[in-house]
This record gives C-alpha cells, structure tokens and sequence, in this order.
C-alpha cells in the first residue's frame, strides 16, 4: 500500500469512504478507557451506550491509556508513505508514544516516509484533517507535497465544543469538583474550545436549553468562518446537531455538514449530550 493514514481512537471517523479506501490504508490504533478495574478498548467493537451507562454508575476515579508504540509502529508498517495523527498531547501521551513509535519505523525503514502529527485537538476536528489528507493522496502528490499542503490546512482547522454535564472531567482532575457541581445544579452547559496549545479553554457559561448552541455559532463566525466544511459530533444528542446544522445553513445555504457519533473516547470527554463541532475557516 502507497499511502497510509493512521489515527488514534481521538479519532471518531471508524474508516474512510468507499472511493478512498481503494486507495489509502486507514487504521485507527485504540485508546483503552477505565472505569475502575474494568477495561473497555476503543475499538470498532466497543458498545458506546453500554459503556457510558457503566460510566455514569461509576463514582470513582476513572481514565484513558495510550496506545503503546508498538500499537503506532504494527499501524505504521502497513504503508510507504504515512500520515499520523493523535489527540492532543494535553490530554493523552497518546502523541509521544506515536513518536517513540516513529524514530522507531524510521530506523527500521529508512526508505519510507513518516510525517507525524499532533492534532492540538480531538474529534470532529481531526477527521477533518483525515479527509483533506485523502483528497490530496487521491491526487497522487508527491509526500513532500502533501506535508506542505496538510500543515497550512492545519492553520485553518478549529474545535468547539459544548458539554452539559462536567462530572467526569471532574473525576479525571480536569475540572474542579465546584466547577462541576455548579454546572450541575444550575443547568449551565459549557462551551469551549481546544486552545492553540491544545489544552480544554472554557469560553462561555449559558443556561437555558439554546444559549450555549447558538453561541457556538457565533464563535465560529468570530473565528473566520465563512461556509467552509463542518463536522458535528455528538453524544446521544442527535436533536441539538441536527438544530446546529440548520442553523449553520440558515447563514450558509451550500455548506458540507457531516454529523456522526462520537465514539468511545469522545464519548468519554464530552459526556451525554456533549457536541464537538469541527470547521474550516
């Protein structure tokens, strides 16, 4: 196979659409996630309502593994030419087990070629980036090319993302338990963005059930937004992306809006009803 893509499961897309996989290697390395002493992997196999089920029932500490370098080297032999991309190294060590895992593949094989990247966020975000890295291998461009191309997309990439509950941010320390328990009480849902560090930036604090949605959509307008492509993922929450995407297009008749499910991971951070929007601008 000429050309790879290897993602971590940060990653909600599960493979590539039909016309492109024919051509590029998509595998998608599994983060395991905790709750207590059970462990569930991030696969394509893992039950998402099952596992937020036993996550909301659970009191304690809860949190994610990276995947090892073996896991980012096994995904990375697959392929000449490989493109990688992990969740923001803020919130995993993810990322630096992909680069023990690429010194390793470019010892090994010196006469292939590896660029590695750490999306600074999650998400609908990074499934963006996976989609203009299939259109430009589609164009069969030279890997040198394609590195150039996909680093100056990067620059025009954003995340936000609205969550109504904080309760398992607070369990991993992200979030402090009175931050958390005012969210809760009050019915405030949270919008924030990943910062150019890559760290969660909480923005706005609304209550009310649209507040925090149409909100969103003004930051991305403040954000350049001028129509380019969107990604909406959400967890459990159908209802409110299907409202964000008329929205959009209320502004923006002929916009490509996309809406899928978060998976393990996702679900994971953003919590029930929790929506991540990724965009152009």
């Amino acid at each position: 196979m000429k050309y790879g893509i290897v993602v971590d499961s940060g990653c909600d897309l599960l493979g590539l659409p039909n016309q492109a996989a024919e051509h590029i290697q998509f595998t998608r390395v599994a983060l395991k996630l905790n709750i207590g002493e059970k462990v569930f992997v991030d696969d394509i196999d893992l039950d998402i309502a099952d596992f937020m089920q036993k996550l909301e029932a659970y009191p304690g500490k809860t949190g994610s593994a990276a995947p090892s370098p073996q896991d980012w080297l096994t995904a990375f032999e697959k392929s000449d030419m490989v493109f990688a991309i992990s969740i923001t190294g803020t919130l995993s060590a993810s990322y630096s087990s992909a680069q023990i895992a690429a010194r390793m593949f470019r010892e090994r094989y010196p006469q292939r070629q590896l660029h590695l990247i750490d999306s600074l966020s999650t998400g609908p975000e990074i499934s963006l980036i996976v989609g203009k890295l299939s259109e430009l291998m589609q164009q069969n461009l030279p890997f040198e090319s394609i590195v150039q191309r996909i680093e100056a997309y990067r620059k025009h990439t954003h995340l936000l993302f609205i969550l109504q509950s904080l309760d398992n941010l607070v369990k991993n320390g992200r979030v402090s338990k009175i931050q958390g328990s005012l969210a809760s009480i009050l019915g405030i849902k949270i919008l924030g963005t990943a910062s150019e560090k890559g760290e969660l930036q909480l923005l706005h604090k609304h209550r009310g059930k649209l507040g925090a949605y149409n909100r969103a959509i003004e930051e991305m307008v403040k954000r350049k937004f001028n129509g380019g492509k969107v990604i909406i993922a959400h967890c459990f929450n159908a209802e409110m992306a299907e409202y964000i995407k008329d929205k959009i297009r209320q502004s923006f008749s002929a916009c490509q809006i996309q809406i899928m499910k978060t998976s393990g991971l996702c679900s994971y951070y953003a919590e029930r009803g929790g929506i991540l929007i990724g965009f152009e601008a």
